[in-house]
């Protein structure tokens, strides 16, 4: 987001929930009440340091991991009517007409529900606002030339935490301890963007997220060429239009 709005190109964050029954860091002056508070603020704050002004949320609340209670909550945004968030979405993609949408793959990254509804809602919304009998009253349609998936490199995550275990972290091997994160459904990446110029602000960035992560996470404890190694590019899937096999790019606006 750096990268593009440094060049000045208009980015919208859409964020679906405020992430109000995640865990808390220690050290977090924010409470489970107040959680929803603070993580929309941390929001924020990373991203002015992007240089992202358009930051909007959904207002549905946090569905938290996948087989606990809060996914029953009538207010979580897994229980929220398919039409009504792809109307809300269209309505944005046909304000901001972008030229690059970018969302979950269908893993959501680590398999989070919302992650996981985001990718499917705004797949959806991203066709359906190319069609001007869909929701006729959220503005006139636009179709967006390209649409991304994030695409998490796994073997690269899964070197770096083996680094973490080597400078004495107790960090667990998830990809092959976890059954369910290692049978998540992944894309691999055709898109990988040098964001290396923007490593700072991007380090700054994610240490906002303080009811996350703190300067002692053990990602932020590695040394700083493995950090630039791994934080220094940005993995995405070209989903439409699709590249041919084996093709890869380096930049979301590629042709």
């Amino acid at each position: 987001m750096a990268h593009y709005s440094g060049r000045g190109m208009p980015v919208t964050m859409v964020c679906a929930t405020r992430g109000e029954v995640g865990e808390i860091s220690e050290g977090s002056a924010a409470t489970p009440e107040t959680l929803g508070q603070y993580r929309e603020q941390e929001l924020r704050d990373a991203m002015e340091v992007l240089g992202v002004s358009d930051v909007r949320f959904l207002e549905y609340r946090d569905s938290g991991m996948y087989g606990t209670p809060e996914n029953a909550d009538p207010r979580a945004f897994v229980n929220a009517p398919a039409d009504t968030v792809v109307e809300s979405l269209v309505r944005i993609i046909r304000e901001r007409q972008p030229e690059v949408i970018v969302t979950w793959d269908e893993s959501g990254g680590y398999g989070h529900p919302d992650h996981i509804a985001t990718y499917h809602h705004a797949t959806a919304a991203c066709g359906a606002a190319a069609d001007a009998a869909r929701y006729a009253n959220a503005g006139d349609a636009w179709s967006t030339p390209r649409l991304y998936y994030v695409a998490l490199p796994m073997k690269e995550f899964a070197a770096i935490m083996e680094e973490m275990r080597e400078v004495g972290s107790d960090t667990p091997n998830v990809l092959e301890d976890d059954e369910r994160m290692a049978s998540l459904p992944r894309v691999e990446p055709n898109c990988i963007v040098d964001v290396l110029p923007y490593f700072e602000r991007k380090l700054e960035a994610m240490l906002t997220h303080k009811t996350q992560i703190s300067d002692m996470d053990p990602f932020m404890r590695l040394p700083v060429e493995t950090q630039r190694r791994f934080f220094g590019r940005e993995f995405f899937y070209r989903a439409h239009p699709l590249l041919n096999d084996g093709a890869t790019i380096d930049d979301l606006f590629a042709q």
